[in-house]
């Protein structure tokens, strides 16, 4: 037995080299991931950037910081805190972020519309107050919003998804930077966007929304967007030009394509390229165009998300329901996200008509689908039968019972848009040429299922899907946005906005089709393929359109001097036979280097992610190149606007009126000449934000009912009220004490707005009103 005893044993002098290290040192920091978290910053910082440089070209620095501050503050941070309440999932910050704006703008939206019948609508963004409170002070809530993300995103996934988000803002934006600043020209003038504006200044007073410019004509129409500007406008200051035009379509357009990596995520999960890629063809490509001397419709986001800002927040609130949608059918969720779905399609219902039919379709197909496998969809009943009432209520309430001119006309699309023009030798107005209207159809799907590919892929791969409800669901989205676009007709084209409301979802599903392909391979340099393919399909299309353009046909395209058509096909073949040529190359490359993956499935991706690629072609090339705008002389052959003195006229009346005012004017063509008047005329109630008794009659409920019924065009038709117009009329051109009298006292105006370009302007009218302001080509007179 060891002997013991109870004397400490001898302790040695420390050395100078045996010195106890400090608990912490530089080395033991976590490098990694603070390098990590600095490169994922810089990729937001230089996005942030981006958007700052764009809105600063037209707009003071603080407008900007006004409205900087409400979506983060006022949006953004209480949506987010309300989705992390109701989600059971913390994917990353990009989903928390991107959906948490999108929650934001939907109880904002809802809250505005309940308190603006109370005279409430400049308070209504005090709603985000409560949640802040609440959620600081329940501890339980307090946690569950500030916890970690379970999967957060890599350096290079935030760049790519940066880049990706950045293409469509840059393409948009800095071709409004090369544009005169909004109503400062008259030859740069975009009558649909004073039409919003109009609308947007009726909903900062009016309950239920007015079409300002036609006074006492209600506008059924899926005004949303417009009462969500106004909140913005009242809780920011922020004028509705600046909003409209200059900086408010920018955070919509970012919430909704970073939503759109987040879908992606659900159907292509883990992967650090999908999301990104699905995004850029969602916003930029999508398209394949072989015609170098003719445009095919390009369906992407950054052709129409600012000129129709309805479908800016219509396709980003279909996205986020489409995500909610695949946790609610994957079983993946909580009675809080329920409620959130709920509240997020109470806003899409009137924000865009075309949102809460295709959901409907999408649970329509998964019922089908799993009850021909002998299951029985609860979930999808519940979502088609949920969004099926509030749809049926918008109906009602939103759309006023009218369908806008909405009819089934199958194929019509076809004879509208794409090639039919050029190669059609219809010679009555009555019928079609079909034979020129199948050919367009033809072209133009081409061109769409090219530029989707990874669609194909999931034609092959039904077994796999056809379990997931998830997927039937995205896929009975797509399939019901392009089929209702096709087998519809609405005035001016608008049945196309089914197909567009569905792209974010064809976008995530091609890319969905094309990672199933690369991943089979397990290789973990599968993302150089992903890129070079893509690489090779922009190379191919360029080409292809090189060697066409060098051998361009006779005639006008496609239509020889005798009749005949040429030149439809070879065009296709060169830029098929190229993206093939691409494919055979990489596969070769691919095996050479002794990489995984089987030789037809690295063709088929290769492919696939090639016809793809050559989407980017033409995008990539325009944002290249400045952009050149040449408004040219001041004529009537296109719809003029106000000069920057009329704006200013129309924004004193703003300034020295009260919101019931009425005000009359001679001014009610963009446009006239032999063809007739353009009545798209909408500026002064949109700059003077009051109704005007008679300006444009364009865009109304009215005209668009005798659309339908007549087949004219809308912006030929005359006003349907001639007494009404002319009584409005006489009061410029031959005033007299009962001409105005009859106005103030018959039609309530107190305002007189005088376009001396419109009409002549009766110097007698000094006599009866007084005049209160006065330039060149606007004068401005009150009734006594």
């Amino acid at each position: 037995m060891p002997l013991t005893t109870d004397v400490a044993p001898r302790s040695h002098p420390a050395t100078e080299t045996a010195v106890a290290r400090p608990s912490w040192s530089v080395e033991r920091l976590p490098w990694r991931p603070i390098g990590s978290t600095v490169v994922k910053a810089a990729a937001g910082v230089a996005l942030a950037w981006l958007v700052i440089w764009l809105m600063a070209a037209h707009s003071s620095s603080h407008d900007i910081v006004s409205l900087l501050r409400f979506w983060i503050f006022g949006i953004t941070l209480p949506g987010t805190l309300l989705w992390r309440l109701a989600s059971p999932f913390r994917h990353n910050l990009i989903e928390d972020f991107a959906a948490g704006s999108l929650v934001g703008v939907s109880v904002l939206i809802l809250v505005y519309l309940a308190v603006a019948p109370l005279g409430g609508q400049r308070w209504a963004w005090l709603w985000a107050a409560p949640v802040l409170i609440v959620v600081a002070v329940v501890p339980t809530w307090r946690r569950r919003c500030l916890s970690r993300v379970e999967r957060p995103v890599s350096p290079l996934t935030a760049w790519l998804v940066a880049i990706a988000c950045a293409a469509p803002l840059f393409h948009i934006g800095r071709y409004r930077i090369a544009n005169p600043a909004p109503y400062t020209d008259a030859r740069s003038n975009v009558p649909d966007m004073a039409f919003h504006q109009a609308l947007a200044a009726s909903a900062k007073y009016d309950v239920p929304l007015q079409a300002p410019y036609v006074n006492g004509e209600r506008m059924d129409y899926h005004y949303f967007w417009h009462q969500f500007t106004a909140a913005t406008s009242w809780a920011t200051g922020v004028d509705l030009t600046d909003l409209i035009y200059n900086i408010g379509w920018i955070p919509l357009l970012l919430a909704g394509c970073a939503l759109i990596y987040a879908l992606t995520d659900r159907v292509a999960p883990g992967s650090r390229w999908a999301g990104p890629l699905a995004i850029a063809i969602a916003s930029i490509a999508g398209t394949v165009d072989a015609y170098p001397a003719v445009r095919l419709p390009a369906e992407s986001l950054i052709n129409y998300d600012w000129g129709s800002p309805t479908q800016n927040l219509g396709g980003a609130l279909i996205t986020l329901l489409a995500l909610i949608g695949i946790d609610l059918l994957r079983g993946r969720s909580g009675p809080g996200t329920w409620i959130l779905f709920l509240v997020i399609a109470a806003a899409a219902s009137g924000s865009k008509a075309t949102v809460l039919p295709l959901i409907i379709c999408g649970a329509g197909l998964v019922l089908v689908i799993r009850l021909l496998y002998g299951r029985f969809a609860k979930g999808a009943l519940l979502i088609a039968v949920m969004l099926a009432g509030l749809f049926m209520a918008a109906v009602v309430v939103v759309f006023g019972n009218k369908s806008s001119g909405l009819a089934v006309r199958p194929w019509i699309t076809f004879a509208k848009f794409g090639i039919y023009p050029l190669i059609s030798q219809q010679t009555d107005a009555s019928t079609l040429d079909h034979t020129a209207m199948w050919f367009s159809g033809i072209t133009m799907c081409l061109g769409l299922l090219l530029g989707s590919a990874g669609l194909l892929v999931l034609l092959g791969t039904t077994g796999r899907w056809f379990r997931d409800p998830g997927m039937i669901f995205l896929v009975g989205i797509a399939i019901a946005g392009f089929g209702a676009s096709v087998l519809t007709d609405q005035p001016g084209g608008s049945q196309l906005y089914f197909h567009r409301t569905a792209i974010p979802i064809i976008a995530a599903l091609a890319v969905a089709g094309t990672w199933m392909l690369v991943f089979w391979f397990a290789d973990r340099r599968s993302g150089l393929l992903v890129f070079v393919s893509l690489l090779g399909g922009v190379g191919a299309t360029a080409a292809a359109r090189a060697i066409t353009k060098a051998n361009p046909g006779e005639g006008r395209p496609f239509l020889t001097p005798d009749g005949h058509l040429t030149g439809l096909i070879t065009p296709w073949v060169w830029t098929i036979g190229f993206l093939l040529a691409v494919t055979a190359l990489i596969t070769v490359l691919w095996k050479l280097a002794k990489r995984r993956g089987r030789p037809t499935r690295i063709a088929m991706a290769s492919f696939v992610l090639a016809a793809m690629g050559a989407g980017f072609f033409l995008p990539v090339q325009a944002m290249t190149h400045t952009p050149v705008v040449d408004l040219g002389p001041l004529a009537d052959k296109g719809p003029l606007g106000p000069s920057s003195t009329q704006a200013a006229a129309a924004t004193w009346l703003r300034d020295h009126t009260a919101p019931n005012e009425l005000i009359a004017t001679n001014a009610h063509c963009t446009t006239k000449n032999a063809a007739g008047c353009d009545s798209r005329h909408f500026w002064i109630a949109a700059l003077s934000e009051r109704h005007v008794l008679v300006e444009g009659w364009g865009y109304t409920n009215t005209i668009n009912e005798l659309v339908a019924t007549t087949g004219l065009s809308s912006n030929g038709l005359p006003f349907w009220d001639e007494q009404k117009l002319e009584d409005n009329d006489r009061a410029f051109t031959t005033p007299t004490r009962d001409n105005l009298r009859l106005l103030k006292t018959k039609y309530g105006v107190h305002w007189l707005y005088a376009d001396p370009t419109q009409t002549i302007v009766s110097p007698k009218l000094t006599t009866y009103a007084t005049l209160r302001y006065k330039t060149p080509d606007a004068l401005i007179y009150e009734l006594p």
